[in-house]
């Protein structure tokens, strides 16, 4: 399959909310997707705000992963790079995008010096966790709790 990877930009608004939209309704947190273009813009413009990768065949987009340099590991001094967002249109799953999206994340996280790559993953999501496991993620919380405070 013959899929191309590019940095979105603020012309990709749209197709970004689409694309958080449909990751949204997939994890039943519909509700929760109230993202405008406006925010959209103001966070990707921000000096360590998000970055988007859009994943497409003939110029059409497949896909997007969102991410940003979300942290310090004190420990090592370096940033970690935090995957936010991995969406792959259905039709389009199991051609081996996703393993590509994460090949280009570690290339960026090494590329920036960073630490490691982190993300998360719901505990019922079984294909995700199947696909995690298969290139080489681990569950690295054992022992510790992600707690959170959420400000509505």
């Amino acid at each position: 399959m013959n899929v191309s990877f590019r940095k979105g930009t603020d012309a990709d608004g749209e197709l970004i909310i689409g694309y958080l939209k449909k990751l949204a309704e997939y994890e039943k947190l519909s509700e929760s997707c109230n993202i405008t273009p406006e925010v959209l813009r103001k966070l990707m413009r921000e000096e360590n705000g998000l970055h988007v990768l859009i994943a497409e065949q003939n110029s059409e987009a497949v896909g997007i992963m969102t991410y940003y340099f979300y942290k310090i590991a004190t420990f090592s001094g370096k940033h970690v790079l935090y995957i936010e967002d991995v969406f792959i249109d259905e039709k389009y799953r199991g051609n081996g995008i996703g393993g590509r999206f994460f090949a280009e994340a570690k290339s960026i996280a090494e590329e920036t010096d960073c630490d490691r790559l982190e993300w998360k993953c719901l505990d019922w999501n079984e294909p995700a966790k199947g696909f995690y496991n298969r290139i080489g993620g681990k569950i690295t919380s054992e022992g510790w709790l992600t707690y959170t405070i959420e400000l509505k």
